[in-house]
């Protein structure tokens, strides 16, 4: 029987996970570190943001065991892509939460209710489309009718942190406005990644392009969830400061 061929392009895939797996870590552990430097009402959204490191952590840390180190393809796609969106529809509603927490949107329960709701039908109309893909071993009218209506929801999401979340975060310090408009364009940018790498079996395609999309997605993954965070933890940590400022006159 003929030896399944050594790939490097799957190889780096396969490492990637570990490194994923080891920059959640860090990004938990320094992130729980800079939740004392928060006052009370910003202490959650380092909570919320490590509860996303901590989960995509614990995921990667069963994923990178069940894709191998060896550079075989085959070895690499007997890892199911369903694993994902168990990460997926826990993390992504938490990092719509701690947006929210970052505005004085006066009704932050009802906004964070509809963001949430919208991105669950996100994630499980996805994932009910690449079940259907993956089954079928290509394109099919399933995944492409969930691809579309998960995109409607995502355009839902866009619509809503550009447009409330923007109204809100106008109350913000000038200096830290685009501080904000950062975070709004890590959502737009990095989450584009998913539906375009959705699109790879969708359109039939197979072996080394997957390897890629497992890639990117591990970078999107660290990026969206422990870069995102950080950046969410240092935004709250000057609107903190601001805060114990504004106290301490008021006292005066």
């Amino acid at each position: 029987m003929e030896e399944p061929a050594f790939n490097l392009m799957t190889l780096a895939t396969q490492y990637m996970f570990y490194a994923t797996f080891a920059g959640m870590l860090a990004s938990a552990v320094y992130m729980l570190m800079e939740r004392n430097n928060l006052t009370p009402r910003y202490s959650a959204v380092a909570s919320l943001c490590t509860m996303v490191v901590v989960i995509a952590c614990v995921n990667y840390s069963f994923m990178k065991n069940m894709v191998g180190i060896d550079g075989v393809y085959e070895s690499l796609a007997r890892f199911p892509t369903q694993f994902r969106y168990a990460d997926w529809v826990l993390t992504t509603p938490l990092i719509l939460a701690s947006l929210v927490l970052l505005t004085n949107y006066p009704r932050r329960g009802a906004l964070m209710t509809k963001l949430m709701l919208a991105d669950l039908m996100m994630i499980v109309l996805g994932y009910v489309g690449e079940v259907s893909i993956n089954q079928a071993g290509g394109g099919t009218t399933t995944g492409w009718v969930c691809f579309l209506a998960s995109c409607a929801c995502f355009a839902f999401i866009l619509l809503t942190i550009y447009t409330e979340l923007s109204h809100a975060a106008a109350d913000l310090p000038m200096n830290l406005r685009g501080q904000f408009a950062f975070l709004q364009n890590f959502v737009l940018i990095v989450w584009m990644v998913y539906p375009l790498g959705y699109m790879a079996p969708l359109l039939g395609y197979r072996g080394e392009l997957l390897a890629l999309r497992e890639l990117i997605y591990c970078i999107a993954d660290l990026t969206a969830k422990g870069g995102f965070g950080i950046v969410a933890i240092s935004l709250a940590k000057r609107l903190s400061l601001l805060e114990m400022q504004s106290l301490q006159a008021t006292r005066a």
